[in-house]
């Protein structure tokens, strides 16, 4: 009989990139039967994965959504329980105490920090929460029986915590990183990684904006794009956060004169968003120096590097290792406009160079920085605890 594990959010969608096509795969085709509790419309088996739909619910509801998580929890009967939002820190260990089996916790975010760029709290709620969770959550974090992290910032604030452990960057998976070596060159100006370097003058934005990600720096500077490039484009493809700023940044926009030349498609499904990255000519990074972005790495700065866009990239802690100046594209000072402006027309003004920063990024992410050395950490993690709770797993006996 196959290992089960069980995966639950009551906040991430299922199809989320972490959650799904990283973790959730990478256990299935280990060999684990996976269920994955989460945000989702229906109930369906996607890539072996057996998903079973949550309700999307307003923030305030979402405690009343705790009983209903673990009700399908235990209905799995899963040998680990893996769980992605803070939120679920305080009725895990019930899961935990009932079942005997162990739970992990993974932390997306330095969530501390987090809390004090949220928009839609009070600055004077802000500081306190934030205050108040830093020192919440590694408390209830010792209840859990292992910890997975998404950078080595995160997994500092918990160094204390004597529990198995281990760090997973959110490095593009194996599947997407071949995927991009392999799509062929597009027709009407697209172009696949390994076409030479006709792209149209797209700049990409991908993933999700909030105000402390430079969404009004993201504008004025394209503004200056523009002005030297007329035929230019702005593209940006996620959700922004909070919801009304979507709108705040299209206004800004027809403000500046610039509205046509931008395009914003709101989230879009994981699967597709390789179909952006075909048609873009630079990658772009404009988060500002909030002390989360500051600790945070930027998913997107891989999955640009893996379709061969040279990456320009606010100047932050957490992007100077991943990003080198002449080699996979620039860092420029975070809240400089005229700067970051200037870094995406040297760019888009010589194709040949970009091209040559492309190859070089996509090369980095072949060699270095994808998902196959994570997948290999999360399977250690997962046989090491189901082996100390005294499971017996045939996956492992198969590896």
């Amino acid at each position: 009989m196959a290992i089960k594990i069980c995966i639950l959010s009551s906040v991430h969608i299922a199809l989320d990139n972490r959650v799904f096509y990283r973790e959730a795969c990478s256990l299935q085709r280990a060999g684990y039967d996976v269920t994955l509790i989460a945000v989702h419309d229906r109930e369906e088996i996607k890539d072996g994965v057996r998903i079973v739909p949550l309700p999307r619910v307003p923030r305030w509801q979402r405690p009343l959504l705790w009983r209903e998580v673990l009700r399908l929890a235990l209905a799995v009967d899963a040998h680990l329980y893996l769980f992605h939002d803070p939120e679920l820190l305080l009725p895990t260990p019930l899961l935990r105490w009932q079942t005997g089996r162990p739970t992990v916790y993974d932390v997306h975010e330095v969530n501390a920090d987090f809390i004090a760029v949220k928009d839609y709290m009070p600055a004077a709620l802000r500081y306190p929460a934030a205050w108040a969770f830093g020192w919440l959550e590694p408390l209830l974090a010792r209840l859990q029986s292992g910890l997975i992290f998404a950078d080595d910032q995160i997994a500092q604030d918990f160094a204390e915590i004597d529990v198995p452990k281990t760090t997973l960057f959110n490095f593009p998976a194996v599947e997407f990183a071949r995927a991009a070596t392999l799509t062929p060159a597009l027709s009407h100006g697209e172009r696949g990684p390994e076409a030479e370097p006709e792209a149209e003058p797209i700049v990409l934005y991908l993933g999700g904006m909030e105000r402390n990600r430079g969404s009004a720096l993201m504008v004025e500077a394209f503004a200056r794009v523009l002005r030297e490039m007329p035929a230019a484009r702005l593209l940006v493809v996620g959700h922004f956060m909070p919801p009304d700023l979507e709108q705040e940044v299209a206004d800004h926009a027809a403000r500046l004169g610039i509205a046509d030349a931008v395009t914003l498609t709101g989230r879009v499904p994981f699967e597709t968003i390789g179909r952006y990255l075909q048609q873009a000519a630079v990658g772009w990074v404009t988060w500002q120096a909030a002390r989360k972005n500051q600790r945070n790495i930027p998913t997107k700065l891989f999955e640009y590097m893996a379709y061969g866009l040279p990456v320009v990239s606010s100047d932050l802690p957490s992007t100077r290792p991943f990003v080198h100046d002449g080699v996979n594209g620039y860092r420029v000072r975070a809240d400089d406009p005229a700067a970051h402006a200037a870094a995406i027309l040297a760019l888009l003004r010589d194709p040949g160079y970009a091209a040559r920063l492309g190859r070089a990024g996509r090369i980095l992410v072949q060699e270095r920085w994808n998902w196959q050395e994570m997948e290999k950490r999360l399977l250690r993690l997962v046989e090491e605890l189901i082996s100390v709770n005294g499971e017996i797993s045939e996956v492992a006996d198969r590896q």
